[in-house]
């Protein structure tokens, strides 16, 4: 029996359930899948596209819900944006973790589209829709003789053996009343027909995706040229967003370019599926689009090869499979592929958290640790599973990459309670702060996982509010309330709360405790009370960019509260009492106290926080 390790719940189990989202689990074990593909150690457990899976005698399915056309051309549109990513990786170039401009040539007419334009110009398709190639059937019929137009070859023979049909009988024969006659009929269903209507068809669906392609890419576009100067938009928001759209083009005209080209090829796709729809109700199509068979590869008949209307469908038909390659595979090679884009994705995901790392004010001083303005260090790790695992204060926040739209929520309190966090493709609406979406289409995936990080960071770092250092020697309690005439803590009963940053008087403490080497219980007191007053100092970290305030622009307020008003990063960071006893850190950018426009995370990103502490 196989093991396998859920990446979801972090544990190991022995058998798998009938349900799963595809990369959920990872093998513990060698193995076979669907008995096409081996799976080592650690791999992830894939679709092939058959939705099922079958391992020695585990039997099962994965999670797949029904999706439209418009979110089957997304996710056609992510995953060659990720392989785009991965190319550049190995090229040891710079990589978009957003659309990168690779994907411009698809707001371009392709040949299929161009060749297309061209029969539809000239009137091939519509020439065959007003007169088509036609087959003459003869069938035998029995009727009047003054009805018959050709007598058959068996006519004779027939009314041989049915004396029924005879008028009279006379010495030298018999005078028919009925005959045996070939009677001519038109027939339009003949191969070359059947594949005309089969092609457009096709056509119809092709244009259709193409035209869904073309307008989600120039939604994107479109998106991303709104943060520009946008109105209502927290302006370090739009600078990030449009900075982060930018790296994807090496030229800064591309982008401007491929959205004229993309409206001008929206045109004219929806203006040939207008006249393929027209096509589609002629007498032909109608009377043979319910019976329709025709196989993939062409038999080039005579009028497919040499008829001047017919040839431009082989050439259609031959032009639109090369388009379809791509969807024709195997479900080894879908296996394959799926486990080159769930690595590539692990990979976009790590470097993504980086780059959030990065935008926080952290940096990497020697690989996957990072340091920020002050004593603040965390440590990346990712682990044989692919999860992406941050260190800091003996805590740890775990991201899960799972290249899917398909996700299964209701493990959301578990991943919630072990500070685990999925990372997909997947746009639901009861997504919370354990499923996040993480695609190149989503304009504020780096804005997410920094917002998660940055409250991660406060649950721990606004812990210091709370410090009190009990069994404090009376000596030193003497000395810290001759130091304390900037009320910088709370002296009673033998214990210390520190309640204003005083990194300045370390220096003395220390002197105080290398006068006072003999006393163990002093020296380890003053070594709790310095490190509760270095920890103390973080407060003064701005939770949006780590950027440090002067201890001057403390403001201390009652019940251990504060606000800073004044840092040099344009935030502002404020510790508030609710009516209910609980305090709440909010953040703000500085220059938008007043006016309360950023009231959701889509105005102001990160850089507007609310956090229960």
């Amino acid at each position: 029996m196989i093991n396998w390790y859920d990446r979801v719940k972090g544990k190991l189990v022995k058998k798998l359930p009938d349900n799963i989202t595809s990369g959920r689990y990872a093998a513990q074990d060698s193995c076979v899948f669907n008995g096409h593909s081996n799976i080592q150690l650690n791999d992830f457990l894939i679709s092939d596209g058959s939705e099922k899976f079958h391992i020695e005698s585990q039997i099962g399915s994965f999670i797949h819900n029904e999706n439209s056309e418009q979110l089957g051309t997304e996710l056609d549109i992510i995953e060659s944006a990720i392989l785009a990513y991965q190319e550049a990786m190995d090229l040891g170039k710079d990589s978009s973790f957003l659309i990168p401009d690779k994907l411009l040539a698809r707001l371009e007419l392709t040949k299929f589209d161009e060749l297309l334009i061209d029969v539809l110009k000239k009137g091939h398709l519509q020439e065959i829709a007003r007169r088509p190639r036609m087959e003459l059937i003869y069938e035998e019929h029995l009727v009047p003789v003054s009805r018959a137009k050709k007598v058959a070859s068996s006519a004779n023979a027939h009314l041989a053996s049915h004396s029924e049909c005879w008028q009279t009988r006379t010495l030298t024969g018999v005078i028919p009343k009925k005959i045996l006659a070939l009677e001519s009929e038109d027939q339009l269903n003949i191969y070359e027909n059947r594949v005309y209507v089969k092609l457009l068809e096709n056509i119809k669906c092709y244009l259709v995706k193409r035209i869904l392609e073309v307008k989600k890419l120039e939604e994107i576009f479109k998106q991303a040229v709104s943060f520009q100067n946008a109105e209502g938009i927290y302006f370090e928001l739009s600078d990030s967003i449009f900075t982060l759209w930018g790296e994807g083009f090496s030229d800064d005209g591309q982008a401007d370019d491929a959205a004229l080209h993309g409206i001008a090829t929206l045109e004219l796709l929806t203006k040939m599926l207008k006249k393929v729809k027209t096509l589609q109700h002629s007498g032909l199509y109608l009377t043979l689009t319910h019976n329709i068979h025709v196989p993939l590869k062409l038999n080039m008949t005579n009028v497919l090869s040499h008829d001047q209307h017919y040839r431009h469908v082989a050439r259609l038909w031959n032009s639109w499979l090369d388009t379809q390659q791509a969807n024709n595979l195997c479900p080894e090679q879908i296996f394959q592929r799926n486990k080159k884009l769930a690595v590539t994705y692990s990979q976009y995901c790590c470097n993504l958290v980086k780059r959030a790392l990065h935008e926080l004010g952290f940096n990497e001083s020697i690989p996957n640790y990072f340091k920020r303005n002050s004593n603040q260090a965390i440590y990346l790790e990712v682990t044989a599973c692919s999860e992406i695992i941050l260190i800091a204060q003996e805590q740890s926040l775990c991201f899960i990459p799972c290249f899917t739209n398909n996700i299964d929520i209701s493990d959301a309190e578990v991943m919630k309670n072990n500070q685990r966090v999925l990372l997909s493709l997947s746009y639901v609406e009861e997504m919370n702060e354990n499923n996040l979406c993480t695609s190149p289409t989503n304009f504020y995936s780096l804005e997410q996982l920094a917002v998660l990080i940055s409250k991660w960071l406060v649950s721990q770092t606004f812990q210091t509010l709370r410090t009190t250092i009990s069994k404090v020697p009376s000596l030193l309690l003497q000395m810290l309330n001759r130091m304390n005439a900037n009320g910088y803590w709370k002296l009673e009963d033998n214990s210390v709360t520190i309640i204003k940053p005083c990194l300045a008087i370390k220096p003395r403490l220390l002197e105080f405790k290398n006068e006072h080497t003999h006393d163990v219980s002093i020296a380890k007191a003053v070594d709790s009370v310095a490190e509760a007053v270095e920890k103390f100092g973080d407060l003064l970290c701005c939770p949006c960019c780590g950027a440090k305030a002067d201890e001057e622009q403390w403001i201390s307020r009652d019940y251990n509260c504060f606000a800073i008003r004044y840092s040099s990063c344009n935030h502002v960071w404020e510790v508030n009492r609710q009516t209910d006893g609980c305090k709440v850190l909010k953040v703000v950018p500085n220059k938008v106290l007043d006016n309360g426009i950023l009231d959701t995370f889509e105005r102001s990103g990160r850089f507007s926080l609310s956090v229960n502490i």
